[in-house]
Order: structure tokens, then sequence, then C-alpha cells
């Protein structure tokens, strides 16, 4: 990433020591901002939190540190026993990429050669067989997303078990990380014996936002006042939002829902 080119941008938009800037690209994005942020005197976490974020080592170092639990992983070595009869996820230490996910049982591919996303190593994490939810932090609030099949997802009020558990390690997550007026997102996982955290995503909650646009709700305002205004209920209140509808599709074929969007919306 041309960071001094990034900074010639922001040379020229005005910008000056003690304003705030932010992103909503990719999470590569964030790196880019956070070393601008630092060399112009700009307001946004320091290169080493968002480095704890992206860095699934650092990351889950600091989930155990909080008592937040995560699947059993380790550091994969080429030529590592696998155990019989158990699955496995073959991760990339950094970013997020399904190029470096690999799911594997008795035998792991050859790794690729290093890049953004494979800066050290790979992690091997045992399968966790259960519930797959997506939640969003914003305020105080916990948005809910129940996986209902492969591209298929709808929001939920309440988690099913340990509700008030996760939210109180999550909100003790964002504050570790200094990140209290984000709007985070994690995958968390949930099986018969507790519940597990997958991951963190900086960049803008995609569930969140198909939810608010089939309100009509305008996601994308909310989210810059939110961190450029420090405006954390620029969203209503999950109970207002959490509404019964299915939501199918992703990015690339667009979305349908089912009901249809509704006559009227929560905010205008």
């Amino acid at each position: 990433m041309d960071h001094e080119r990034l900074k010639d941008v922001v040379d020229g938009s005005g910008l000056s020591a003690g304003d705030r800037i932010f992103t909503a690209s990719a999470h590569f994005a964030y790196e880019g901002a956070a070393k601008v942020a630092r060399d112009m005197g700009l307001v946004f976490p320091s290169a080493e939190i968002i480095d704890t974020c992206l860095d699934k080592k650092k990351f889950y170092a600091l989930l155990e540190t909080l008592q937040i639990p995560v699947p059993p992983t380790r550091i994969y070595q080429e030529g590592i026993s696998l155990e019989p009869n158990r699955k496995y996820y073959l991760k990339s230490d950094y970013g997020k990429t399904p190029r470096y996910n690999y799911y594997i049982s008795d035998q792991a591919p050859a790794l690729p050669p290093h890049d953004l996303f494979y800066r050290n190593c790979f992690l091997l994490q045992e399968e966790i067989v259960g519930q797959h939810y997506r939640v969003n932090l914003y305020g105080d609030q916990m948005a809910l997303f129940v996986t209902v099949d492969e591209n298929v997802f709808s929001p939920l009020l309440n988690l099913p078990r340990f509700h008030e558990e996760i939210h109180e390690k999550l909100l003790t997550l964002r504050r570790a990380l200094g990140l209290d007026n984000w709007l985070l997102k994690f995958d968390v996982l949930m099986d018969a014996h507790g519940w597990y955290v997958i991951d963190l995503g900086l960049d803008p909650p995609m569930r969140l936002r198909q939810l608010c646009q089939w309100q009509g709700i305008n996601f994308c305002l909310a989210y810059v006042k939110q961190y450029l205004l420090d405006d954390s209920h620029a969203l209503p209140p999950w109970r207002q939002l959490c509404r019964p509808v299915k939501i199918s599709g992703n990015s690339g074929i667009g979305f349908e829902f089912d009901p249809p969007a509704p006559e009227k919306s929560v905010q205008s």
C-alpha cells in the first residue's frame, strides 16, 4: 500500500491534526489509515491496534488473556500429524480471505507463497460443529444474525444461550482494543459445550446494512455519524431494528428479502 500517496491525498483534502478519519474499505485499508493518521496527527486507532485485529495470532492471544473462548488452535507446520476422524480449518495468519481458508481432514495442501494474507504462518484450527451467528456491536447494542443456510440469514433478538455472557465479553474486548466508538462484527459459533469467537471484522457489516436497507434506514449516514461524530445512537436500538425477515444472497448476486420491504420504516 502506497502510504506516501495516501498522505498526499490527505494533504489535499484540507484535513489537519486532530481531525477524524475512517475507512469503509477492505481491511488492509485500515493498515494504511492507521499509518497515515500516525504520521499526520489524525484521530484513528494506532497501527498496533489494527495489527492486533488483523493478525490472528495476536488476536487469539488477546482473546485468551480476556478469557474469551476460541476453538483449539495451533501454529501449523508442514508435516504435522493430524488426528484421525477430526476436521480442521487451515487459515493464513493475516486478514481474511477464502483463498487461504482450507477445510481439511487427513492431508493439508502445500502452502502458498508469502503475501499480504500469509505473512508469517498458517493456523490449524479444529472444526466446531454448531450454529453460526454474526454479532455486531454498536454503542451498547448487540445486533444478532443467525445463519440459516449458505447465503441465508435472519435477524435474532437474543441468542438462545450465553446471551449476557457473550455481550459482556465482547464489550470487554472492544474496550481492550480502544474501539468503543466503532461498529465491530464478530463470527461466533455455539455448540453443545459452549461458544467460541472465530474472528473480528472491522469493515462495514453487510448483514446489518441489508436489514437497514430493507426497512428504509440510511445505514451509510448512520455509519458516518458513528465514526466522525461519535454518535453511537445513529442507528435505532436493536429491539426496534430487529424484525422477522429472511435475507438471501451475497454482494456478488444481490439480496432478496422474505417478506419484501415493509411500507413504513423505523427511521427515515
